[in-house]
Formats: structure tokens, C-alpha cells, sequence
């Protein structure tokens, strides 16, 4: 009860404030000010605010657009690029004068090393003393620095002065990689992490072997590049990443060129094996966060690893090697595109080269038209995979296989009615029939323009028809000139009739359009072609077919209109 009354007393205070402050506003004259006062702006609680004295809308006011900060030259060059330029002039000054001490004789061997270890030592707590002051860029180079007089003292010591021997060289080449690696995680360097990754595959060359093994040197240098790339993948280091796996390549290359071996072939292509299973893994565990570089790369690494392989097996008796690489590359990856599928993942880099894998394999193992034949129909299989699961990748790689397909049947012209020549002829004319029927069907789904569909057709019908020109040909082989020309016109001419009668029949306009076109290209023919090397009655008989089979297939288009 004593809170109710509290409240009705609140309440009764309310109102008697409203009150007074109503008769105020009353009370108080009016000022002809620019500025009316709060009062004015403020009616009585009690009363709705007048129509008259309600404050006009306010504006939308535009987005304010956010203004680049002008880029900061004077940073960019002192800060960046100053210490990184410099350095490198700083370091031949050193190497000068470390040249003019040692022809003066005032240095030593050992001292000459124990120099460059201190001043490398020196660089490295200049390094960390820059970064903790804030300077990163100063420091991260000086600590890059650090790294390389390191390597050149170890050299020195090691190839020059023998003072070191192998094993020990080998060690201490690796700490010093193993530093610099540390140094650049520590503080988020990518650019420091490339510079250990040049130095780390040029290791090997810088150990002086008296019995080099080859087992040793691929294994050192495939170890550390798909150790780097881990890490680089690791710690969102892009560039680090796709430079330790492009590098691995050279050190591979330049043995393979000038200290090559029978029996190195193995480790070679064991190593890049290796990597190309790493990036493998990587691509189907990171399946769900798909990047286009590292679908790129994946396909590079398996270009790659063909390469590798035909170079080393494809030419020699172990040629088998290479066919079963290729064989395995497309049950590997043409399953692994079923399971992502299955998943719903990204799998068109593998499916991609689940397709290459069997293009190459086609193409080594089988020859002429029968690989022409092949890679065709395996082309247009790929490109209506591609079109089934919406990936551009397969479409593409679909296209690609086809094209080389088309490449291998033109190269091989038909000079006989039943030879291999005709079938890849009829093969490629049915294939490009059945994508654009397959085309036809998706494009109801709204898959497939129509524009492609059409483009296809034009391909087959005219495609269609150089293979009946050759067919004329080879069956004429062995008449007289101007029968060959009359024969071949007369085909001409039924094919294009043929295409007429056939729009007819299915109502398809554009079908008619293509047959009268193809007429008028069997007049050009006879006009261009036949008339200057055929005779007199020749030309009479070209003509009077041609053109009583115009003027009846115009009747026959007047029919329809009535």
C-alpha cells in the first residue's frame, strides 16, 4: 500500500510540472530570433507536438567514399628497399676488403673464417635489435644478411681452405639453414624464408664429396622441399610455398644434364614422385577450401612428373615405367574425383588430369589414326563430363583432348573407302553428332548455351561433308578428270538436298537455311573450280543439273508456303 501511494503522489507531481511548464510557454513572448530556443523546440509532454512546428525530414545523405591514403614514398624507399639495396653494397665492400687484407698477408686462413662467423654473429643481434625497436624491414635484412656471410665463411673454410672437413661441413650448412628457417617463423618473414630456401638447394653444391652419391643428394633436396613447403603452407607464406616446389626442380635438372647415370634415373624421379604426393595429399585434405593456385599447382606437379618420367623411361627399354605411370596417374585421380564428388568438393583439377593422364597414355601407346580415334571420342567423353558437373577446368581440358583428336584425323586424309582413315573419319563426324546431341538435351536445363549447340552442328555437317568429298575421291580414284569433277559436284549437290528435304521433314528451319547454303557453295564450286578445267559439255551437264535442282527445290519451298 505505501509503494501504490508513492507512486499516485509521483504521478500527481508529474502532471502539476506539466502544468507549469505549459503555462510558461504561453506566458512567454515570441522572439523573432534566427534561433528559436529549446523551449520553442520542445512542445509539453502532454500535448501532441502541432503539424505545423514538426521538424522538415532530414536528407539521405550520400555515402562518404573512403579516400586511399596517398602511398608514402619516402617510407617505401628509405624503409624497405633502402636497407635491402645497401645491404647487398655493404657486402661487397666486406668481400673487397677481405680480398685487399689476404693479398696484404695480414689475415690468415682460420682468422679469415672466424671473421666472417663474428660478423655473421654480429648482423644476427643487429637483426633481433632492429625488429624488437619496431625497425622490421632493417632487421629482417639484416638477419637474411646474417645467413649468407655465414654460408660464405662455411664455404671458404670448407672449399678454399680445407679447414672443415665433408661431414662436418655438411652439419654445419644445415644448422645454418636450420637458424635462418627458425629466424623467419619467428618473426612472419617471407621474404627471409625465400632466401634460406636458395640457399638450402644450393647445400649440396657446396660440399665438396669425394664419392658423391646420388641417393643422398635427391633425398637431402626432397626432403628439404617438402619440409619448406609444409612449413610455408603452414605459416600462409604463398611465395615460399610455390618457390619450394619450383626450385627442387633445377638442382634435379642441372644433375640430370651434366652428371647424369643410368642408375640415377631412380632417385630422381622417386624424389619428384614424392613432392607430387605431397601436393596430392594437400589438395584432397584442404579439399573443402578450394584455391585456384593450388589447383594450378597441383596440375603443374603432374606435368611435371610426366615430364620427369618420359624423359627418363620414355625413350629407353624401360619404357614400361612411363605407360604404368600414366596408368596409375588416372585410376589415382580419376577415383579421387569420384570420392570429392561424392563429397561435394572441388575435383576438377583432378578430374582434369585424370583426363591428360589417359591422352598421353593414348597417345604413347597407340599411333596414327587409331590414336586419333581415341583421343577423340575420349575428348568428347571429357567435355560432357565437364558439362554434367559444371567444371570450366574439364571442359576445357575436354576441348583441349578433342582438338588434338581433330589434329590427329586431319593429319591422316582417307585414300581408301575401308581403311583406319575412314573410321576416324566417320568416328570424329558421330562424336561431334553426339555432343551436340547430349549439348541439346542440357541445354533445356539451361546448362549449355545454344549458341554452342549450333556452332557444333555447323562442325559436324561441314566436317561431314569433307569426309564425303574425300570418300567421292578415293571411289573415283580411277575415272578421267571431268568425271571426277561431275561426280564430286553431284554428291555436293544430293548432300545439300539431303539436308533440305531433311528440314522439311523435322520443320526445322535452320536445317533448310544450311542445305541452301550448301547449294550455293556447290555453285561456287562448279563456277571457280570445275568450269576452267572441265569441257564444254561437262560445264552443260554441271549446269542443267544444278540448275533444274534449284529451280525444284524452290517449287518445293512454294509448296510448303501453300
Amino acid at each position: 500500500m505505501e509503494l501504490t501511494s508513492r507512486v499516485a503522489e509521483l504521478e500527481k507531481k508529474v502532471k502539476e510540472l506539466e502544468r507549469q511548464v505549459g503555462e510558461l510557454l504561453r506566458n512567454q513572448p515570441h522572439h523573432t530570433t534566427s534561433e528559436p530556443n529549446q523551449a520553442e523546440r520542445t512542445p509539453p509532454l502532454s500535448e501532441p507536438i502541432p503539424p505545423d512546428i514538426q521538424p522538415p525530414p532530414q536528407e539521405a545523405r550520400p555515402p562518404v567514399e573512403k579516400t586511399m591514403p596517398p602511398r608514402d614514398w619516402e617510407h617505401l624507399i628509405a624503409r624497405v628497399w633502402l636497407p635491402r639495396i645497401f645491404i647487398v653494397v655493404f657486402l661487397l665492400g666486406v668481400l673487397w676488403g677481405f680480398t685487399a687484407a689476404v693479398s696484404a698477408g695480414i689475415l690468415t686462413e682460420p682468422v679469415r673464417c672466424m671473421l666472417g662467423a663474428a660478423a655473421a654473429c654480429f648482423m644476427i643481434w643487429q637483426g633481433e635489435k632492429q625488429i624488437r625497436h619496431k625497425h622490421a624491414a632493417l632487421g629482417q635484412v639484416l638477419l637474411g644478411g646474417a645467413m649468407g656471410v655465414l654460408i660464405l665463411s662455411l664455404f671458404a673454410a670448407h672449399m678454399l681452405y680445407e679447414l672443415i672437413p665433408s661431414s662436418w661441413a655438411f652439419i654445419l650448412y644445415i644448422i645454418t639453414i636450420a637458424l635462418s628457417v627458425y629466424s623467419a617463423v619467428r618473426h612472419r618473414s617471407q621474404a627471409l624464408m625465400i632466401i634460406t630456401l636458395l640457399a638450402g638447394y644450393l647445400v649440396p653444391f657446396l660440399v665438396d664429396s669425394i664419392n658423391p652419391h646420388i641417393w643422398v643428394f635427391a633425398g637431402y633436396e626432397g626432403l628439404f622441399s617438402m619440409s619448406m613447403m609444409v612449413l610455408s603452407l603452414r605459416y600462409s607464406f604463398r611465395g615460399a610455398y610455390f618457390t619450394a616446389f619450383w626450385v627442387l626442380h633445377l638442382p634435379l635438372l642441372i644433375v640430370a644434364l651434366f652428371d647424369y647415370g643410368t642408375n640415377d634415373r631412380a632417385a630422381l624421379l622417386t624424389i619428384v614422385i614424392l613432392q607430387h604426393l605431397l601436393i596430392f595429399t594437400i589438395s584432397v585434405v584442404r579439399a573443402k577450401e578450394p584455391r585456384i593456385g593450388q589447383r594450378i599447382l597441383l596440375f603443374l606437379s603432374f606435368g611435371l612428373l610426366a615430364a620427369w618420367s618420359y624423359g627418363l623411361y620414355g625413350s629407353s627399354n624401360h619404357s614400361s615405367v612411363y605407360e604404368w605411370l600414366l596408368v596409375i596417374g588416372f585410376l589415382l585421380y580419376g577415383s579421387t574425383s569420384f570420392w570429392l564428388h561424392r563429397q561435394k568438393n572441388t575435383f576438377s583439377a583432378q578430374a582434369s588430369i585424370a583426363t591428360f593422364s589417359a591422352l598421353h597414355w593414348i597417345i604413347y601407346v597407340l599411333h596414327g589414326n587409331e590414336a586419333g580415334s581415341a583421343i577423340v571420342v575420349e575428348g568428347a567423353l571429357a567435355l560432357c563430363l565437364g558439362v554434367a558437373f559444371q567444371s570450366k577446368l574439364q571442359q576445357i581440358s575436354g576441348a583441349v583432348t578433342f582438338f588434338i583428336g581433330m589434329l590427329f584425323v586431319f593429319a591422316h586424309p582417307l585414300h581408301d573407302v575401308l581403311s583406319e582413315e575412314s573410321l576416324a573419319w566417320l568416328i570424329l563426324v558421330a562424336s561431334i553428332f553426339g555432343m551436340y546431341a547430349y549439348f541439346r538435351f542440357k541445354v533445356q536445363q539451361g546448362l549449355v548455351r545454344v549458341q554452342l549447340s549450333l556452332s557444333l552442328v555447323w562442325l559436324a555437317l561441314v566436317l561431314l561433308l569433307v569426309y564425303l568429298t574425300q570418300l567421292t575421291n578415293a571411289l573415283t580414284r580411277s575415272l578421267d578428270f571431268d568425271y571426277q569433277h561431275s561426280v564430286l559436284s553431284a554428291v555436293w549437290a544430293v548432300y545439300a538436298i539431303l539436308l533440305i528435304v531433311i528440314g522439311h521433314l523435322i520443320h526445322k528451319p535452320k536445317a533448310r537455311l544450311v542445305g541452301i547454303i550448301f547449294l550455293f557453295i556447290t555453285l561456287l564450286k562448279i563456277i571457280f573450280i570445275d568450269l576452267p578445267d572441265v569441257s564444254t559439255a561437262i560445264r552443260a551437264v554441271l549446269f542443267i543439273g544444278l540448275g533444274a535442282i534449284g529451280v525444284g527445290i524452290s517449287r518445293l519451298f512454294y509448296r510448303r508456303k501453300e
